[in-house]
């Protein structure tokens, strides 16, 4: 007879006391590939694809639409390969993720080699590849012409844009105290309208140089459509603005990423996001209705999308096994539940203040009969989750936290000298290593002693 099963999602169930990841006991992945641990589903992953691409097919009906995941949510060569079978292209910022692009075989020309301060290095590998550079700066298109001459070949470019943003009062998740407006003029990247005016014309007159299209990222400052929709618009303001001065065309328009999970731990409500569909809705169709009220014809324009979080994180999970129970009752009342992991191995708990929803894999459906905090071995304040209900547990339980495949595994660090934990990958039932943990000699390995210390 077949075991109950409750469903989570459409990746984690319930199952005869154990949490599962499609046809894989999580219980039993933690025994057999040690904990900490970073465990990602493939078919999650190439069905949050599918959504993402279709739900701004959906709503681009003018042109086709890319997707280009940012690589910088997540590193693992294994994924981007998978992504890559799947179609996707990629955004990376500096030399070490257009490496891994290139490695994974990504087609240069789905590649966007974005980011500010771009060395004349990296451009030049980006524009012997053949992949497009988003300029940030007069100074990078100067290092692009100089590159592109040197190779022999036209190069594509694309100049990131900083739209006004005018209206976006709303205030932002993170920057408490800022609206979204001003917390995203605050971020360094992209090129203000003045200058960008004076680069694309210079782009456009320099034969070196073919320029492709233009790029503006907001980031997640707001699960809020209606946040994305007035981006959109401001957005198809200043690209309006520049095609009218330079009597051009864009053949592409990419509207970046940031598009919450779905139950979004950044939150500061705690709220699930509204379906991909409507950020979909709420960027495309109001681009192409807004470029269309400008005078400028979206028909034809490829739309190019870049998510990161929606598309990995409730794609993966992080695993810890309890190590030690602690209960006080005075001066003030407080349990803690030990575990093998840290804060610096799911670093958006300090950078987003992010809140995971925390499932005890080992218990799963048992009734919760305490409060506690969920704390790692760090020597920072290093709380996990606060005063989260669980249920009576023991040494040796696994802790899963959930939506943890975007970014943590790209930003977990060596504080402490800790060994960064490793990635297994869940194709239906079968798991796999596709990152080996790091060891401890791993961590010192750049370390040197000189001759007279010795």
């Amino acid at each position: 007879m077949a075991s109950p099963l409750t469903r989570i999602d459409d990746c984690l169930s319930e199952r005869d006391g154990r949490l599962w990841m499609d046809e894989v006991d999580l219980c039993e992945l933690a025994r057999r590939f040690g904990t900490p641990l970073y465990v990602v589903s493939e078919r999650r992953l190439r069905d949050n694809l599918g959504r993402i691409r279709g739900a701004f097919a959906t709503a681009w009906t003018v042109g086709d639409v890319r997707v280009l995941p940012s690589l910088k949510a997540n590193l693992s060569l294994a994924l981007r390969r998978l992504l890559t079978v799947e179609g996707a292209g990629c955004d990376t910022f500096g030399p070490g993720e257009l490496h891994a692009a290139l490695a994974a075989g990504v087609p240069p020309a789905l590649i966007s080699v974005n980011g500010s301060s771009k060395d004349a290095a990296l451009i030049e590998r980006a524009v012997t590849a053949g992949a497009r550079v988003t300029l940030d700066s007069e100074r990078e298109l100067d290092l692009v012409i100089e590159a592109a001459a040197a190779a022999g070949v036209r190069a594509p470019v694309r100049l990131r844009l900083r739209p006004d943003y005018d209206g976006l009062v709303q205030p932002s998740d993170f920057f408490p105290g800022l609206d979204v407006r001003t917390a995203a003029h605050h971020y360094k990247p992209g090129i203000p309208t003045e200058q960008a005016l004076v680069v694309g014309r210079r782009a456009l007159d320099a034969p070196e140089i073919e320029l492709t299209g233009l790029m503006a990222h907001l980031g997640r400052h707001s699960a809020d459509p209606a946040v994305w929709q007035q981006m959109a618009s401001s957005f198809a303001g200043v690209v309006a603005r520049c095609c009218t001065e330079w009597a051009w065309r864009p053949r592409e328009l990419d509207v970046g990423g940031g598009f919450p999970a779905p139950r979004d731990p950044t939150a500061p409500s705690g709220r699930p996001a509204e379906p991909i569909a409507r950020y979909a809705e709420a960027v495309a169709a109001t681009l192409a209705g807004r470029l269309a009220e400008l005078g400028l014809d979206p028909a034809g324009i490829v739309l190019e999308v870049e998510p990161g979080r929606s598309l990995y994180a409730d794609a993966g999970v992080h695993l810890t096994t309890v190590r030690g129970l602690k209960h006080q009752r005075a001066p003030l009342a407080r349990s803690w539940v030990e575990c093998d992991t840290t804060e610096m191995f799911m670093a958006d708990l300090l950078i987003e203040h992010a809140v995971f929803a925390v499932r005890v894999a080992s218990r799963a459906g048992a009734s919760d009969e305490q409060i506690a905090d969920v704390v790692g071995i760090s020597c920072g304040f290093d709380v996990l989750a606060s005063q989260v209900p669980l249920p009576p547990l023991e040494p040796g339980d696994v802790i899963a936290f959930l939506d943890t495949g975007a970014y943590q595994d790209a930003c977990a660090n060596n504080f402490n000298g800790l060994p960064r934990p490793g990635t297994v990958l869940v194709s239906g039932d079968r798991a796999e290593w596709i990152k080996r943990p790091e060891t401890v000699e791993a961590v010192f390995a750049r370390d040197i002693v000189p001759a007279h210390l010795q």
